[in-house]
């Protein structure tokens, strides 16, 4: 197979006056193939906040910015910070949730440049497992051959989902994180008719999982904890019958409609647009550490003074952008908020 070193990267918008060295990696946009997005796998939240890392590093190798190192044998690796996985000191977690990844097969269906036929390849992601004894940080090798199924490298990928590290990071849950992926590729579009006969195979769900199972388990809790999250594609959904069965039975939904919502097209609403800013700015205090910044915004969202904070973070940003005080000096009193009336160990 050929691969194209071409791949089309979006920055973030900086829609607040915070410092311009933070628009970067901490807060970028990551691309994966759309054949990934739809694919039939099921990993764990662990498991796909280390994708996702692994999918980092590998765009910032085809972009140039940072290219892939190969170890003694020529073989590929990435290392990768186990707090950005599961938090802090919690690598014994990070490394069994990497052992059990290797025990995972990834398919794809690509076609040779030579005799033209299809050819279905399988194979395991993660390779090889170093564990950096007394630091915080796992190095990865992995096969060459997962590149064309983590990570969109041009055309005939099957299209490309952009979607932001942080988020993806941060959201809890394994469906949940696979859902905000998949209305991230539906962006541009208003609604997404998504079969339930395909959601239950995408996700590897039970032949027992019914309709209201995953309504309950899934979608209702995907829907609350992405609009929570200060994501700038957010989503409704109903589940309804599109293909009805003359069977004189009453009609089972066989549909999910995804109404996909998004910051760009509506402007967001009210408690939207104060969320994101509420958002980011934890995000910001706490340099952008996804599951610390999870926890504090959960705890301040459901704390009754989430409009005083936010308005105090609006009076901070504005003294930000006149030059009264500095960035460093905000995030500095954010922390020390969280730590005093919120009690959170920082």
């Amino acid at each position: 197979m050929k691969y194209s070193s071409y791949l089309c990267t979006q920055k973030p918008q900086n829609r607040m006056n915070m410092e311009k060295e933070k628009d970067s990696i901490k807060d970028l946009m990551l691309l994966q193939p759309s054949n990934m997005t739809f694919g039939q796998f099921s990993v764990s939240e662990w498991q796909d906040n280390i994708l996702t890392l692994i999918n980092e590093k590998l765009q910032k190798h085809m972009t140039n910015e940072c290219p892939v190192s190969t170890d003694l044998f020529g073989e590929p690796y990435v290392t990768i910070k186990c707090d950005e996985v599961g938090g802090k000191n919690n690598k014994t977690k990070v490394l069994k949730e990497a052992r059990d990844l290797m025990k995972k097969v990834f398919t794809f269906r690509w076609v040779s440049p030579n005799n033209h036929r299809t050819i279905e390849t399988s194979g395991v992601i993660i390779t090889t497992i170093h564990n950096d004894v007394g630091t915080n940080y796992v190095t990865l090798n992995f096969n060459k051959w997962a590149i064309p199924f983590l990570i969109y490298y041009g055309k005939g990928s099957g299209g490309g989902t952009y979607y932001k590290k942080s988020i993806a990071l941060a959201l809890r849950g394994d469906k949940t994180k696979r859902i905000y992926k998949i209305i991230c590729s539906q962006a541009d579009q208003t609604e997404y008719y998504y079969p339930l006969k395909q959601l239950r195979e995408d996700f590897e769900l039970a032949a027992t999982y019914t309709n209201s199972q995953i309504k309950q388990k899934i979608l209702d809790k995907a829907r609350d904890r992405i609009k929570e999250s200060g994501s700038d594609v957010w989503f409704d959904y109903e589940m309804i019958t599109r293909y009805p069965k003359n069977n004189g039975r009453k009609p089972m939904a066989d549909t999910v409609v995804f109404h996909i919502k998004t910051t760009r097209l509506t402007g967001g609403t009210q408690q939207q647009q104060r969320n994101e800013f509420v958002h980011r700015w934890l995000g910001i205090a706490l340099d952008f550490d996804g599951y610390r910044t999870e926890q504090a915004f959960k705890v301040v969202f459901e704390s009754p003074r989430l409009d005083d904070i936010y308005n105090r973070l609006v009076y901070w940003d504005n003294q930000i952008a006149s030059g009264e005080i500095t960035t460093e000096h905000v995030k500095n009193i954010i922390r020390k908020v969280l730590r005093d009336d919120f009690k959170l160990k920082l």
